[in-house]
């Protein structure tokens, strides 16, 4: 509020000047008075507080003194030796104890009568109570094993015995005395020496309390809080409060509160202090705080500030009426101040308003002798004056006017002049204000936007700009006032050496209709005065437009359609021809190895995905054929389940490279046999989780695809809609991605570079597959937070036709199960599987709920299955709930099938009753078994060796021999599998090789000049081949020009021209082919063939004394890839297996039954090739001829060369298991 009153003014500073000096010495002194009266107060209580402090100490060191004195008595002491020698002989009941207990009775019983003792004790030096006045319960029992060996009377012997020394407890229930608070004072009975026992004198908790809880001196508000420390966080407290009687021993105080407890916290830590604080009922308080050692207490003798300052108050009351008596005062100088010389300054100014109005005549009056009579006589003066010059001025205003008039009509002349050109010219012309309002138009708005000049005028230029400019164009012509921003589209006003001469450009107009005119907008900027101006000159560009933009769209579209072309078919013959890459080139591989029946399922199914891709590979690169609709779909018997297991089956491998975690379920509620097209459908689910795998891998948290295949609602007649989800866990991606997601080439990218590879179509071509079969696809998604996918495809079902090699399913009826696990884990379909076996089943959430259900079990024989992941599961604990709960009887079993997380898709008998086997992949009829297993209704499957026909191969050298021999090869490829291929193949010719997974790294690594050979992709993250070729043939070090040679999957014309121009010495195309690759290498590399041929030699003679290492581990990472968890378990099999192989070998020989030897050493030959114990298994294949021959001698001393081949095995294999995971 601003004052512009004399008198409001007067009166607040008469206020200030009477009450600021009052207020600051009462202020001053009053806060004196309060510190002194805060010291006295804090002596007061500290005063008290040590003498409570001293009367208590004194009174416990009384007692100690009493019972010191009563135990040197020779009554006492004869008493314990003849009371602890009739105890430990006769019992307390009996004739002889009553008798000495008559005998001294009396003498104790005076003694605490005249004391006030509750009770005296005697206590053997075993800790038997062998006395007591009392004769409550703690009587006869013993103080180190009995019932009340933890009282404070227990304790306190127990220290005693250990120190000799006399000690006294603390104040606690007592449970003999009716659970009276007690505390006992005990002395060593010392007798020459000699530890006799203890004496021990139970104190009243009553004269303690009473000095404590006396509040003289303290006031109403007063009171006494001692506590003694229960933890570190908690404090007890041991006497009654003034508003708690009942407090003692069974409050606790926190003391975690920094200011609530400060207080009890110090006294406590064993400091002497005082001060203003918090209690812990959060008043403050004056306190005084000491801590009583003996009895380990702190005690707090507090007052509430209110009542010791309530003289403080009283002061502050009086200092106010004071203060308000003086406002008073001052508010009367200042009326009275006002009467004498505000009020005839008031009439001057009224006076001087009316002068200011026009009432040059009006007369002040003068009011005394002083300055204010004088400055009114100037006003008079000064008003005459002004009439005078008045008078004079209306004459000149007169001869001004009238040369005026003569201006303005020249000047409408000129300005008629200029109007008629600009409403004659062929552009619209407008003008406007500074905030776009328009001024003038000429006649071209009509024609040009449909409005009349009349409807425009007024009106702001917005309404000529369509949205959403329009909005935002009074903003813009603000900035622009503002900042200058966007000078560079307006002319500015005529400067010396600068134009204004052709700044413009091409905008779009909204016409009055609302149709979009694109318009040639020139801007200029003039001043009238202070005010800016802006003009603005449009041309219709309509007709010009139309003409610019079909030239343009025909040339985009030409462009687009070429460059279409050429990227797809680049894409595809690369994406193709990839994957048939690490197709064929690990068939021939494999083939070369002995193979179980599961590696022979695995290589069955590479087999099966060569030719279904090859059956494809037309359809994908001829995309128009899609496109027409010439694409047909096939109607035959297929499994489902099959071809959704086999399709998850081919990415195995795949999603085990990349660390995610690829699980699988297959309702069992779906048609054995349905009409469709096998191979579109998995081709569909092939493309959809390898694209989850892909985008879910490489992320911060663990990645994971769940592939889910279930009936889409109820099944109608012979018809059934089947939905197949695929849900990851990777990038996602946003509502734009979505929109576009199945649109052709969306994803697709001509340059060399890319992150996650494809070529865009994938989804495309599933969509329309989809549409063939029928079905429908969509989508769900967010970024960062995963994708689902979702198929819902109609088949028609086959009622009685079977597809060949389906699987009878394993019966479980009447198999009573528990599913342990949570909802977003297998348990849900490890429940549905075991239902459709005709299981019970019943689900718990978790392990804490398990052992709750456990203890609940009816009787008989129950089967948890347990879906633990990467933990462990308590068994044993879980046995022993289920052994102990009520109604067990001996013939109840409790069986366990664990469910894991890993790779291996065969279950494992751990113990009797414990089935494990791992989540990922994990098929129906796997589960099942290994649940039959577990319950004793089926046997563990054998994982047979399958023999095959190898053929010779080269032994390949190691990186330090390549070196040596100057043969060591550098391999840049991005694809792991590609990556697998080539190492394997250039191992079967002999060679080495390092393989790296973009140029970048090629480059580092060729600088060392240790290759011979360069292999590399043309598409690579990062660097690809191209310019991994050219960084090296720029690099001028004098060396020899090193031999590249391309691999790519690109079979286009043309491709190898380029690589070769680039500076690649050789091409070849994928997929590689051992002799291609063997004719290249020989080609490029020196002595290459003498080496080939020379290693060929030296392993055409196998031997079991050529191996040098007991377990070539390459053999297994050949069959299963480099994880090293997975490899540690088969070699963990493997042992298992061949301790038990060996015994059962050596029983054989030792009975002589060459027909289980033989079957023994041929069993156990298979595993031991397989994990590459290959010494190990030539030893078994003699041992197995032998014993087809019947030689018994020969067997037995084949047996001992066995023996050490197996230890060295064994020991190899235990120093790769202690092996960190890499």
């Amino acid at each position: 509020m601003i004052l512009t009153s004399l008198t409001q003014r007067f009166a607040i500073w008469f206020a200030l000047v009477a009450l600021l000096p009052i207020a600051l010495v009462g202020y001053g002194l009053l806060h004196i008075f309060e510190g002194e009266i805060s010291k006295s107060a804090i002596q007061q209580v500290s005063s008290i507080a040590d003498k409570k402090v001293e009367q208590i100490d004194s009174y416990l060191h009384e007692r100690i003194l009493d019972a010191d004195l009563i135990q040197t008595s020779d009554t006492t002491r004869q008493a314990i030796d003849e009371f602890s020698q009739v105890f430990s002989q006769h019992s307390a009941d009996s004739d002889v104890y009553r008798s000495l207990d008559t005998r001294y009775r009396a003498h104790y019983e005076r003694y605490l009568e005249g004391t006030g003792y509750y009770d005296l004790f005697l206590i053997s030096p075993d800790g038997w109570v062998v006395f007591s006045v009392g004769h409550e319960s703690d009587f006869a029992t013993s103080l180190l094993t009995g019932p009340y060996r933890n009282t404070g009377l227990g304790k306190v012997f127990r220290q005693i015995k250990e120190t000799h020394q006399s000690d006294l407890s603390s104040f606690e229930y007592y449970p003999p005395s009716h659970g009276a608070i007690a505390a006992f004072v005990a002395v060593p009975i010392l007798i020459d020496g000699d530890f006799h026992g203890v004496l021990a004198l139970q104190i009243y908790s009553e004269h303690v309390f009473n000095v404590l809880t006396n509040n003289v001196g303290l006031g109403e508000s007063g009171e006494t809080i001692v506590t003694h420390r229960e933890n570190k966080d908690t404090a007890r407290i041991v006497a009654p409060l003034r508003e708690d009687p009942d407090a003692a021993l069974k409050r606790t105080i926190s003391l975690n509160e920094p200011l609530l407890a400060l207080a009890i916290r110090n006294s406590l830590s064993g400091e002497h202090g005082g001060g203003v604080v918090t209690d812990f009922h959060g008043q403050p308080v004056i306190a005084a705080w000491r801590y009583l050692s003996r009895m380990g207490w702190g005690i707090v003798v507090q007052i509430d500030t209110e009542e010791a300052f309530a003289s403080v108050m009283k002061m502050r009351i009086m200092g106010l009426v004071v203060l308000g008596l003086t406002f008073l005062m001052a508010i009367l100088g200042a009326l009275l101040f006002n009467r004498r010389v505000v009020t005839p300054l008031k009439n001057l100014n009224e006076c001087a308003q009316a002068i200011t109005a026009g009432n040059l005549q009006h007369h002040i009056p003068s009011e005394g002798w002083d300055e204010i009579g004088q400055l009114a006589g100037a006003f008079d003066m000064m008003t005459e004056r002004l009439a005078i010059s008045y008078r004079h001025l209306e004459a000149r205003v007169a001869e001004r006017t009238a040369q005026l008039e003569r201006l303005n009509a020249e000047l409408a002349i000129k300005e008629e002049e200029t109007r008629s050109i600009v409403e004659h010219m062929v552009d619209c012309v407008v003008s406007t204000d500074e905030r776009g309002v328009m001024l003038s138009v000429n006649l071209v708005m009509e024609k040009l936007f449909g409005y009349t000049v009349e409807e425009v005028i007024g009106q702001n230029v917005s309404i000529l700009v369509p949205e959403p400019d329009r909005s935002m164009h009074e903003y813009y012509m603000q900035r622009y006032c503002e900042t200058g921003y966007g000078q560079q589209y307006v002319g500015r006003p005529q400067l010396p050496g600068g134009h204004n001469v052709g700044l413009g450009r091409e905008v779009e107009g909204v016409h009055k209709d609302g149709t979009i005119i694109p318009v040639y907008l020139a801007v200029s900027e003039y001043f009238v005065g202070e005010k800016r101006h802006f003009t603005g000159i449009m041309r219709d560009m309509r007709e010009h437009v139309k003409i610019r933009q079909d030239l343009e769209q025909a040339r985009h579209d030409a462009e687009l359609a070429n460059q279409a072309k050429s990227s797809f078919l680049a894409a595809m013959s690369h994406e193709i021809r990839t994957p048939m890459n690490g197709v064929i080139g690990m068939i021939d591989v494999l083939d070369q190895t002995s193979l179980s029946a599961y590696q022979r399922e695995m290589t069955d199914l590479i087999r099966e995905s060569a030719f279904a891709l090859l059956e494809i590979i037309e359809d994908i690169l001829d995309f128009s054929k899609i496109e027409a609709g010439r694409l047909e779909i096939e109607q035959t018997p297929v499994s489902l389940a099959k071809v959704v297991e086999r399709a998850c089956g081919t990415l195995t491998h795949m999603a085990a490279s990349k660390e995610v975690e690829l699980t699988l379920f297959v309702d069992p509620a779906l048609p054995k046999s349905v009409l469709g097209d096998a191979l579109r459908l998995r081709q569909i689910l092939i493309n959809l989780i390898n694209n989850a795998i892909k985008f879910s891998s490489g992320m911060l948290r663990p990645g994971r695809v769940a592939v889910r295949a279930s009936p889409a609602g109820k099944i109608d007649g012979d018809v059934v809609t089947v939905m197949f989800q695929i849900i990851d866990n990777g990038i996602g991606m946003d509502d734009t991605a979505r929109e576009r997601l199945f649109t052709p080439f969306s994803q697709g990218d001509a340059s060399t570079t890319r992150r996650f590879g494809g070529t865009g179509l994938g989804l495309t071509i599933c969509r329309r597959l989809v549409e063939l079969m029928k079905g429908e696809i969509s989508v769900e998604s967010k970024p960062d937070a995963g994708s689902m996918f979702t198929v819902r495809i109609p088949f028609r079902i086959i009622q009685r036709e079977v597809i060949q090699g389906d699987e009878s399913v394993t019966d479980l009826t009447g198999l009573s199960c528990v599913v342990i696990g949570s909802e977003d884990g297998l348990s849900p379909d490890l429940a549905t599987y075991l239902k459709y076996a005709g299981a019970v089943v019943e689900r718990v959430p978790g392990l804490p709920a398990a052992r709750e259900r456990i203890k609940q079990l009816p009787a008989g024989q129950w089967l948890l299955v347990v879906d633990i992941g990467d933990g462990e599961l308590p068994i044993e604990e879980l046995r022993a709930l289920f052994r102990d709960r009520p109604g067990s009887s001996a013939n109840d079993k409790l069986l366990f099938v664990i469910v894991r997380r890993g790779r291996r898709h065969r279950s494992r008998m751990e113990s009797e009753g414990v089935v494990t086997l791992d989540g990922n992949m994990l098929y129906c009829r796997v589960f099942l078994h290994a649940v039959a297993v577990a319950a004793g209704r089926a046997k563990l499957n054998e994982d047979q060796v399958v023999p095959t026909e190898t053929i010779g191969k080269v032994a390949p050298l190691s990186r330090e021999e390549a070196l040596q021999q100057d043969n060591l090869i550098l391999v840049a490829e991005d694809n792991e599998i590609n990556q697998k291929v080539i190492r394997q193949q250039l191992a079967l010719l002999g060679f080495a090789a390092d393989i790296v997974v973009n140029g970048r790294e090629a480059l580092q690594k060729w600088k060392s000049g240790e290759y011979a050979l360069v292999l590399t992709d043309l598409h690579m993250p990062e660097m690809d081949g191209y310019q991994l070729t050219q960084s090296i043939r720029a690099e001028k070090t004098g060396r020899y020009q090193i031999p590249i040679i391309a691999l790519t999957a690109n079979a286009l014309k043309g491709e190898a021209e380029r690589c070769r121009a680039l500076g690649m010495d050789d091409y070849l195309s994928k997929p590689v082919q051992l002799e291609q690759l063997k004719s290249v290498l020989e080609k490029w590399l020196q002595g290459s063939k003498q080496v080939v041929a020379q290693q060929e030699e030296d392993v055409q003679q196998p031997s079991v004394a050529v191996e040098k290492i007991a377990v070539d581990i390459n053999v297994l990472k050949s069959l299963v890839g480099n994880d090293q968890v997975i490899i540690k378990e088969f070699l963990q099999d493997f042992l298992r297996d061949a301790r038990k192989i060996t015994e059962q070998l050596q029983s054989a020989v030792a009975d002589d039954k060459a027909d289980e030897a033989k079957f023994a050493a041929h069993k156990l030959k298979s595993s031991a090739r397989s994990i590459g114990a290959l010494a190990l298994g030539e030893w078994c294949a003699q041992m197995e001829v032998a014993a087809k021959q019947g030689d018994a001698e020969k067997l037995a001393r084949l047996l001992l060369g066995f023996k050490q081949e197996l230890a060295e095995v064994e020991s190899y294999i235990k120093k790769v298991l202690t092996q960190p995971d890499v």
